[in-house]
């Protein structure tokens, strides 16, 4: 199975949460693509630090409901704290989509239902599946050129191990400015 995994840390050392984070995954499937990494205002509560962002493309043998519960696992072993809704946190490990069919439960829904409207998800997704399309027919270029609110995604490390380089890229089109 074909999961993609968004992967997010306001907390401590973010970017060595991320690759913390990948590591893991790493002992439950195989690595196909990974991101760039990038900064981002926090979403929801704004009164926090900026997240480290990230999107890893995952092959992995695992059904969507048992792949959730190792993500959970993995987030505590890595740190995470459970507390407010939106708030700081050392690690975030969500599923946006996978290959198989529509899961709705009232614990795990994919595709995510936000997923179209974050760009803290659509830039890094676009990055490593330009040509991906969302069960609606969308494609990513499209979801990323609807968002109504200007974000700016600094792009902190095209390659994880690799110098830092920073640059803005503007997600969506000037106007509402919410989240």
């Amino acid at each position: 199975m074909r999961y993609f995994v968004g992967l997010g840390s306001n907390m401590g050392d973010r970017l060595q949460n991320l690759k913390k984070a990948r590591d893991v995954l790493q002992k439950i499937g195989a690595i196909e693509r990974q991101s760039p990494v990038f900064k981002t205002p926090p979403w929801g509560n704004r009164h926090q630090n900026d997240f480290f962002n990230a999107v890893i493309q995952l092959q992995c043998h695992m059904q969507p409901f048992r792949f959730l519960r190792k993500l959970k696992q993995f987030e505590t072993q890595l740190g995470r704290v459970k507390s407010e809704r939106w708030g700081p946190r050392v690690i975030d490990l969500d599923v946006l989509e996978w290959e198989g069919p529509v899961v709705q439960s009232d614990i795990l829904n994919i595709p995510h239902p936000l997923l179209q409207s974050r760009d803290f998800v659509l830039v890094p997704l676009s990055h490593i599946a330009p040509d991906f399309k969302f069960r609606s027919g969308k494609t990513i270029t499209e979801a990323v050129a609807s968002l109504d609110q200007v974000e700016a995604c600094q792009l902190l490390r095209e390659n994880w191990e690799n110098v830092f380089k920073k640059f803005t890229l503007h997600c969506g089109r000037r106007g509402d400015r919410r989240r």
